[in-house]
């Protein structure tokens, strides 16, 4: 987020220069021993120790070689298909996680267990099967037959001196063309083979402006990986919160190096990736609702200075006609740079601030980072220090490290009580001048951030709630800050309104606090486009709410590169402008007029879209779907797809294709799917045959955007200052025909700010659909209670095939738009009530 250290030494500048980028493989006593050490078989199972309890779980031991230490093994067969491996030593010390499960996964148990000489056969309740192989040790995971992955026995260490707790194991997916996951780092979607290079470190730090294509940490960590082929999908989650490295090696082998915790091995079999990540999520878990101001546009710089100018921005945005939903605001408002504070100076009067927002139906977003100032007389240092809420040392006493404030600590998020503490300093009585208004935090510098020690962050020796020293858990640290951030915005308003938090630092099971952000790229076109590789990996790993700072966050971007990262930037679901304090302003209505319009019309391009990504929202909640998805996510047998990324899909019928090059006219765009497939461009009238490239011609005005043949896309096209602005406003949908003239669509309503949705299950979930001249509108939902959210439709414009494309050369759609019923209705007369009704249809003429 920032880089201005005046309080810290010229030393500490230097070092923080050359050291940023972080340690590596071989920089690193355990990873550089695990990494070099032969593979070796040491361990074999002792079949007398095999026993299964009530509940099916299976446990047996396998002896180590002289030298080594004996392990016991744990296997567990879990509904849907997902299957659970725990390795550790008798007795063990190993730090388990506890704060990833949303909740208590469901046994499924097992069927059948055949032991034979050289063997173990697990057949569990869901039919998929376990092979344990007794000498030496492995297993093999077999789904409907096929083999799906391997856990190498030879790349099995499990390591316990006095002084160490590392471990590593070998997983090789031999179904796969490609591995995918690992979030997070600034390479492309697949990962690539490490053997001869570093391998992917997973360990979050504060990694300004990192270098693109490269295995380096950078601000989260989440150990899910996906072997991916034309046949089958499988993966693996490492329930795991240490620093780890992974090499990926050759048939597609994922060898993973952690330093400390437990090996707890998740496996997920699929077989799809949909259903990959489906799984992944009944054990991680997904966000509630996003408010539906967080899904328009933000507005940012490190730092708007004063309340005056805040003001001055957002009447700015009105004056030159640009959407608003949220102003941000950085450290430079608090008082010293303590939290919960206002800068009595240039934030005097917060709340006439806030109100001046809210009278313009705005939001505004005020950054708490984790680290809290030292100094007798701030209450809430005071607090935490009278509740020994802090980190402390090894020795016991508290931790200082300095960070922007000067000596600092920081909250010990791992403890449940200091959690609340820290979230009740988000009360209104706590946090004095604070109104509604301030409906958002952000949560930034919580890899965590110190600026006096190596690799920036909390040594692994201090100790967390319990004795848990800080290298066991460093990785979740983020997360849990988030976690203590929602809590404690939700408790301020009684669970009455949605909480909106972003975070840099996020661990697996982040999503259900916080969306994320690409941290602080530079404003090149490298980072435009490694923004689109970075975001979908996170989707697939399910914290589905991510975007890039627009713009990027250091230096001054060019007017063609500006553009383009707005009309890229709107497609990703976090839609916000940030930018450092040594670039020149560049909030949009400061550029020349014909710079203007097209910001201007990639974000009206947004708001037009809101209903999608609403939409999106509810079905990623329901379905446990991304909302925005790599192109093989859908077209899972078509190879030529596997290794695109500046191509997305929003949702499944909405593609985009980013211009990441500057001064091209012309960009490479491949159509998926089969000879049934069809693409219709939203910039002219030209229909895409699937399973082909075409080079489509760009100018600066737009970028290349193409609507599935066969959906239904709704939309707002009145477009408004803000959401809040069109909350009543009717839709437009966009009939999209396919061959057959059939199209389908779905759309969700509910009050957009609360919780009623969840406590009360007030909203409306409806399927679209059109045949033979009619629009038909379903209940999805028959129990929801949905008479307060009519579906109001002001316009019907279809698109219907009319020159179909042969050998390379588009076809042609032609589009036909409906104001009135066949009695003459105008449409947006025309509310479809389901108070009574679960179906309701609409003739067009």
């Amino acid at each position: 987020m920032k880089r201005f250290r005046s309080c810290l030494s010229l030393f500490v500048l230097f070092f923080y220069t050359v050291e940023i980028g972080g340690l590596k493989c071989s920089e690193t006593e355990f990873c550089s021993y695990l990494r070099d050490r032969p593979t070796a078989d040491i361990y074999t199972v002792d079949i007398n120790s095999i026993q299964i309890d009530d509940m099916g779980i299976i446990k047996f031991n396998i002896l180590a070689r002289i030298g080594y230490e004996d392990l016991e093994v744990y296997i567990y067969a879990y509904k849907d298909d997902i299957l659970r491996v725990k390795i550790k030593e008798f007795n063990s010390t190993r730090f388990e996680l506890s704060d990833v499960f949303a909740g208590a996964p469901n046994l499924a148990g097992v069927s059948s267990v055949d032991t034979e000489a050289i063997q173990m056969t697990i057949t569990t309740n869901i039919g998929s099967r376990v092979v344990v192989k007794f000498a030496p040790f492995s297993l093999d995971f077999y789904r409907n037959e096929i083999l799906e992955l391997v856990l190498n026995g030879e790349r099995l260490f499990v390591d316990n001196p006095q002084n160490s707790q590392s471990f590593s194991v070998g997983l090789s997916f031999p179904r796969s063309d490609h591995l995918y996951g690992l979030h997070e780092h600034a390479t492309g979607l697949i990962l690539r083979r490490t053997e001869n290079d570093d391998p992917y470190r997973m360990y979050n730090l504060d990694h300004a402006e990192y270098p693109i294509n490269d295995t380096a940490s950078v601000y989260g960590a989440v150990p899910f990986i996906y072997g991916h082929g034309p046949e089958v999908t499988a993966g693996v989650f490492l329930h795991n919160a240490a620093q780890q490295f992974v090499d990926i090696l050759p048939d597609q082998m994922a060898y993973f190096m952690a330093e400390a915790g437990t090996l707890d091995l998740f496996v997920f079999l699929g077989p799809t990736p949909a259903e990959i990540l489906r799984q992944y999520l009944l054990i991680t878990g997904v966000s509630y609702m996003p408010p539906l101001w967080s899904l328009g546009y933000h507005q940012s710089r490190y730092s708007y200075l004063t309340q005056e100018e805040v003001k001055d921005v957002v009447a700015n945005f009105d004056n030159y006609n640009f959407q608003l939903d949220a102003i941000w605001l950085d450290i430079d408002h608090t008082d010293g740079q303590r939290y919960f504070t206002w800068n009595p100076d240039t934030f005097s009067d917060p709340i006439e601030m806030q109100n001046n927002i809210s009278a313009t139906n705005r939001k505004l977003v005020a950054i708490s980072d984790p680290h809290i100032k030292v100094e007798k007389g701030y209450s809430v240092y005071d607090g935490a220090l009278e509740n020994e809420f802090f980190v402390k040392n090894s020795d016991g006493s508290v931790f200082e490290g300095r960070c922007y404030p000067g000596a600092s600590s920081y909250i010990d998020f791992l403890n449940p009580e200091a959690r609340n503490y820290y979230g009740g300093r988000y009360s209104y009585e706590n946090f004095p001048g604070t109104t509604s208004t301030l409906a958002g935090i952000w949560n930034d510098m919580n890899e965590p951030v110190v600026f006096d020690l190596p690799e920036y962050t909390i040594p692994g020796d201090s100790l967390h709630f319990r004795n848990v020293r800080h290298m066991e858990m460093h990785n979740a640290y983020g997360m849990l800050h988030s976690r203590a951030t929602f809590e404690g915005m939700m408790q301020r308003d009684n669970r009455t309104v949605r909480p909106f938090v972003l975070s840099r630092s996020h661990f697996a099971g982040s999503q259900r606090y916080a969306a994320i952000w690409t941290g602080d790229s530079r404003s090149t076109w490298e980072y435009l486009d490694i923004s689109y590789a970075i975001c979908l990996n996170s989707n697939l790993v399910g914290i589905v709410f991510c975007g890039g700072d627009v713009g990027g966050y250091a230096g001054d971007p060019d007017t063609e590169l500006y553009q383009r990262w707005y009309q890229a930037g709107a497609w990703l679901p976090f839609f916000r402008a940030h930018s450092g304090k040594a670039t020149p302003k560049r909030e949009p209505y400061l550029f020349p007029e014909d710079v203007q319009n097209v910001i201007r019309n990639a974000i009206q391009q947004r708001y037009k879209h809101l209903p999608v990504w609403y939409t999106l929202f509810h079905e990623y909640i329901v379905y446990k779907t991304p909302l925005i998805r790599p192109l093989f996510f859908h077209y899972t047998n078509d190879r030529n797809v596997f290794e695109t990324q500046n191509q997305i899909l929003v949702g499944r019928d909405i593609m985009v294709r980013a211009v990441t090059e500057p001064g091209v006219d012309a960009v490479s765009v491949y159509f998926p799917g089969g000879t049934d497939e069809y693409w219709i461009s939203l910039s002219n009238f030209e229909v895409q045959g699937g399973g082909t490239y075409a080079d489509v011609p760009v100018d600066i005005n737009s970028i290349p955007i193409y609507y599935r043949a066969g959906s239904i896309i709704v939309r707002k096209d009145t477009v408004r200052p803000s959401t809040a602005d069109m909350i009543n406003d009717g839709h437009t949908l966009y009939v999209n025909l396919a061959p057959n003239s059939t199209a389908h669509g779905t759309v969700y309503l509910d009050d957009t700010t609360s919780l009623f949705y969840l406590d009360y299950v007030e909203y409306n979930y409806l399927s679209i659909d059109y045949a033979g001249g009619e629009v038909t509108f379903t209940k999805i939902d028959s129990h929801a209670n949905s008479g307060q959210f009519d579906f109001v439709v002001d316009l019907v414009v279809t698109h219907e095939l009319s020159e179909m494309p042969i050998d390379g050369k588009p076809g042609k759609y032609i589009e036909r738009r409906y104001t009135t019923d066949l009695n003459g209705n105008l449409l947006k007369d025309l509310k479809f009530n389901f108070k009574r009704n679960t179906k309701l249809s609409l003739k067009l003429k």
